[in-house]
C-alpha cells in the first residue's frame, strides 16, 4: 500500500518537460531556464535535399520572434523563429557543417538556449 503512494508521488513529481511542437515544425523543450530547439524530421523530409542551414552563434542575444534557422533544400526555404528570449549557449555545428546529415537524424536537436 505504501510502495503504491510512494510510486504515484514519484510520477507525478518526476514528470518529463513538455515537448512543444509548432505548425511550422519547430519543436522546443525547457527544462528550467534552458530552451532546447529543434526541427521535426517531417519538415525536413518536405524540404528535400538540405544544402544550407544557418543558425546564430553561441553567445549571440536572441528575443521572441526572432529569425533562429535559416534552412534550405531542394524543393524550399524555410525560415523559423525563436520561440524564447534569451542567450545561445550550444550550437550543433555538424549539421552546419555537413547539412545533409539532417535527412538521416530523427527530429535533430540544433540549439540550446538559456532563458533571460
Amino acid at each position: 500500500m505504501w510502495q503504491r503512494i510512494i510510486n504515484c508521488f514519484k510520477r507525478f513529481f518526476s514528470r518529463k518537460p513538455l515537448l512543444h511542437v509548432e505548425d511550422s515544425g519547430l519543436w522546443w523543450q525547457q527544462v528550467g531556464n534552458l530552451v532546447k530547439v529543434g526541427l521535426d524530421s517531417k519538415v525536413i523530409t518536405e524540404l528535400g535535399d538540405i544544402t544550407f542551414l544557418e543558425t546564430p552563434q553561441v553567445d549571440d542575444v536572441i528575443h521572441k520572434s526572432d529569425q533562429l534557422i535559416n534552412i534550405e533544400g531542394g524543393k524550399a526555404v524555410e525560415t523559423f523563429k525563436s520561440p524564447v528570449s534569451g542567450k545561445i549557449v550550444k550550437v550543433y555545428t555538424d549539421y552546419q557543417n555537413n547539412p545533409v546529415t539532417l535527412v538521416k537524424a530523427k527530429n535533430p536537436l540544433l540549439i540550446e538556449i538559456i532563458t533571460i
